[in-house]
């Protein structure tokens, strides 16, 4: 086998058969990832595939929503997590066309008895979400703001695994980057302010750790 083909294989383009239509909302993606708990375990890869290669917002909604749930309590899973919401916003920031992930960050699991343990408790909360969103201040999700949106959380993926030095406190950088995936899917800017709260928040942890 040739190195190009290891290189291939190593990291691959996600690309479905057939294009799945959108999710509009955050109890869509909830019911998505429960719906694929039918194996003894649920791999990234499997998980970002049910979203179609073009799958951006999915793609960074998936791993918040596991950091936002009692799974964040697992070693490095906050860690793995944040590392791919900052590739993907990353190639939202460079307008990429179709989501790349390195093979090891797809391969990564979890058993789908903890995965659907841990994320049905979001269905309500989701739902409530979802049920008072609007399009309210749209200029917060129009350029240039909606590249600020996309920076902002690249840089909360990026400040995860520094997070994770105390229990669970990554869950408030996974709380901002839903409220900002939600405000860009909705088109509703409030919540895009609101995120600024658990932002602020981590923040104040990150400086106690530093102080």
């Amino acid at each position: 086998m040739g190195l190009r083909t290891r290189r291939k294989q190593a990291a691959l383009i996600i690309q479905p058969a057939t294009a799945p239509v959108p999710p509009t909302g955050l109890a869509e993606i909830v019911d998505d990832i429960l719906a694929l708990c039918k194996t003894d375990r649920v791999s990234m890869g499997d998980l970002l595939a049910a979203f179609g290669a073009t799958g951006f917002l999915p793609a960074l909604l998936i791993p918040a929503v596991i950091v936002l749930s009692p799974l964040s309590g697992i070693p490095i899973l906050p860690s793995i997590c944040g590392m791919m919401i900052f590739l993907v916003a990353c190639q939202m920031l460079g307008h990429r066309r179709s989501l790349w992930l390195p093979g090891w960050l797809r391969r990564r699991g979890i058993s789908s008895h903890r995965l659907r343990s841990g994320i049905v408790r979001l269905r309500r909360p989701a739902l409530w979400l979802d049920a008072h969103s609007g399009q309210r201040l749209r200029l917060l999700t129009r350029q240039p703001m909606l590249s600020i949106l996309q920076l902002a959380c690249a840089l909360c993926g990026f400040a995860m695994p520094f997070l994770e030095l105390v229990p669970f406190s990554s869950s408030l950088l996974a709380m901002a980057v839903c409220l900002m995936c939600l405000a860009m899917m909705t088109r509703d800017g409030l919540w895009a302010l609101v995120a600024l709260i658990p932002v602020a928040s981590a923040g104040a942890v990150l400086l106690s750790l530093w102080g």
